[in-house]
């Protein structure tokens, strides 16, 4: 794999995983990672228009960590977006991989660039991150912990793959 610069984070709506998960990125990259990923991009967007604010319950668990999202606008997935990334990260085969497949079929190698969170984290089991959106508090944080474990695997893996030679 070729160097990696921009990652978007892509769900259905943008209002639960993928926000959660590009703040979630971007405290790393000022806390945690600050020399290792300071040149990533990190980016976020649904498949469909739902809200234009993140759900309560991801703005929750982020406070409770410390920190804030007090300017993100969700935004749908286009090609423009799609193209410009290094690396798109979803949440649920179904719904995100396959969508986006047949829904941008002009995106410029989207094959190799499309990946399961999880899958790209290096997981081989139980891939799937299901939409918290009608879950309750406790279900749906288990959910966000489990995207946060996926990003700082993947987080590692980007890192050996810009730091490797090739």
């Amino acid at each position: 794999m070729t160097k990696i610069k921009n990652i978007l984070y892509i769900c259905s709506g943008n209002t639960c995983r993928s926000p959660f998960a590009e703040a979630f990125s971007k405290w790393l990259q000022k806390t945690k990672y600050t020399n290792e990923i300071k040149e990533l991009n990190f980016d976020s967007a649904g498949i469909y228009h739902y809200y234009e604010q993140p759900q309560e319950g991801t703005l929750k668990y982020l406070k409770a960590k410390g920190i804030q999202m007090d300017t993100f606008q969700a935004k749908d997935a286009d090609e423009e977006l799609l193209n410009k990334q290094d690396l798109i990260l979803a949440f649920e085969e179904k719904y995100h991989i396959r969508k986006l497949k047949r829904k941008f079929r002009n995106v410029k190698d989207l094959e190799g660039k499309l990946f399961l969170l999880l899958k790209f984290a290096g997981e081989t089991e139980n891939l799937e991150i299901e939409d918290p959106f009608y879950l309750e508090e406790n279900e749906y944080n288990k959910i966000l912990k489990r995207i946060e474990d996926g990003i700082i695997k993947s987080l590692d893996k980007i890192i050996e793959i810009n730091t490797s030679e090739d």
